[in-house]
């Protein structure tokens, strides 16, 4: 991470954990969430199956945006928070 980067995560986790995740379940969640259940409304009618009960298809909606959401969060926040605590090449410089 260099100097920027990490200047500007520092204002990230200034924000705090919870507000992270929120945002990474609306930017990841939602584009993922969305793409999967139009693929489960779409696929059924060009193979000519019978499609999910609309309510299955938003309980599973919700599950995906949250699910996948927060999974990318938590595994994005490790990630810089790793490499936030690493030595960049200007620290070492005198």
């Amino acid at each position: 991470m260099t100097k920027s980067e990490k200047q500007s995560w520092e204002q990230e986790r200034a924000k705090g954990y919870d507000h992270f995740l929120l945002h990474s379940v609306l930017r990841a969640g939602l584009p993922f969430g969305i793409v999967v259940t139009l693929a489960n409304v779409v696929v059924p009618f060009f193979t000519h199956h019978p499609m999910r009960p609309v309510w299955e298809l938003l309980v599973g909606f919700g599950f995906l945006v949250l699910a996948f959401g927060a999974f990318m969060g938590a595994n994005t926040w490790r990630r810089n928070e790793r490499d936030y605590h690493q030595p960049t090449e200007d620290d070492h410089v005198a």
